[in-house]
């Protein structure tokens, strides 16, 4: 009589259920149906999406933002503008700041749209955003412009009533027949200082007549025009938005005394 140990029984259970798996195998590879039935059954659970991929590795951007949905002024501003609005850096307007913003406000949106999109002095055309559409820089736009106190809806009204204060002062200065010179050393050491004592940007250095004398034998007039309304990087009233022309004349003649 044949002995069954738990040695013998234990390879004639693992001998049986090769067999039976072999044999559901060759069965399977006969039946298509029969494989399909398993491949869904030891399908994972589930699948991984990484945002802006599909399942497959394939691209679907467009499918996670909207079908490509105009960004927001908030969204543009944060993103491409707050380097230089957000410091006042190479003469921009400071967001925030409504003395700065006023008068540049009173070109309406409108206006302030064909400066961004062209560039203007030291901002590059669309302020570096290439891929931005109309509405995204005049979103941008007005979000800077609210931001500052001044209604974008309201444009050049809002603007207007912003700067009246300003006009006054103005035609004063102008009738006065001059500025004293600490104002227009005033004037230079915090709206001038930072390119014309450092020669930033091409500004010629004060006190350096050689650069100096081609921009003097300009003569006066045109170095006036010139500050006023901006210059290659300088930007118009070199950022003093709240100087009248009297006192602009008086700092460009202050600089050239300096530097003859």
């Amino acid at each position: 009589m044949y002995k069954v140990t738990c040695a013998n029984f234990t390879r004639f259970g693992s001998t049986l259920l090769l067999g039976l798996f072999l044999a559901a195998g060759v069965q399977a590879a006969d039946d298509p149906m029969q494989a399909e039935n398993i491949e869904a059954q030891i399908a994972p659970v589930g699948t991984v999406k990484v945002a802006g991929k599909s399942a497959a590795g394939e691209a679907d951007a467009a499918a996670e933002t909207g079908g490509g949905a105009t960004r927001s002024g908030s969204d543009i501003y944060n993103n491409f503008c707050i380097a230089c609005h957000g410091s006042g850096v190479a003469g921009a307007p400071k967001t925030g700041d409504n003395a700065a913003w006023a008068p540049r406000a009173g070109k309406g949106l409108d206006g302030l749209l064909e400066t961004a999109t062209n560039g203007l002095n030291a901002m590059p055309p669309k302020g570096t955003c290439a891929d931005c559409s109309a509405d995204e820089l005049r979103g941008a736009i007005a979000y800077m412009l609210n931001e500052s106190g001044i209604e974008a809806e309201a444009g050049t009204a809002a603007a207007a009533a912003s700067a009246e204060p300003a006009a006054p002062a103005k035609a004063a200065a102008a009738e006065s027949g001059g500025v004293d010179e600490a104002r227009a050393k005033e004037i230079y050491q915090s709206k001038c200082f930072a390119c014309h004592g450092t020669g930033a940007a091409g500004a010629p250095v004060l006190g350096k007549a050689d650069a100096w004398a081609p921009r003097i034998d300009k003569g006066m007039d045109t170095l006036v025009k010139h500050a006023v309304e901006g210059f290659n990087a300088m930007p118009p009233m070199g950022t003093c938005m709240d100087c009248s022309e009297a006192e602009i004349r008086a700092v460009v003649e202050h600089m050239v005394a300096e530097s003859q």
